[in-house]
């Protein structure tokens, strides 16, 4: 179940742990009550499969130079392990099933490459 939460501050990416990253995806402009003058300040809202909002994925080993391919690995790997990667990809579309197959993983494979080029390029 996903959940959504609100930041006064833009958000990014954290490495989460030695074989995971938290990445801050689904990014909303909010306006949030300040707390002392309760007046209305911009925010912004994350949505994801952890409780502040982020999204877990699996990324080990992540540097500066495959942390895009790493992310967006790990985002597909959220709806195809990889025995089912290597099996759709394998088929390719040598039958109507099959090239449904490949056509959704296919717009698995660009929805994360959007996302992550989309939260890569935030300017924090």
């Amino acid at each position: 179940m996903n959940k959504t939460s609100i930041y006064r501050e833009r958000k990014s990416y954290v490495i989460y742990d030695e074989s995971h990253a938290l990445l801050y995806l689904n990014e909303q402009p909010v306006e949030i009550a300040d707390e002392e003058s309760g007046e209305s300040v911009p925010g912004f809202s994350y949505t994801g499969n952890m409780p502040d909002g982020g999204t877990l994925v699996a990324a080990s080993g992540v540097t500066e130079a495959n942390r895009r391919d790493k992310f967006i690995s790990g985002l597909i790997g959220l709806s195809y392990d990889m025995d089912a990667q290597i099996a759709v990809l394998a088929n390719g579309n040598d039958t109507p099933e099959h090239g449904a197959e490949l056509a959704a993983f296919s717009t698995v494979r660009a929805d994360a490459k959007r996302q992550v080029d989309e939260m890569l390029c935030r300017t924090l």
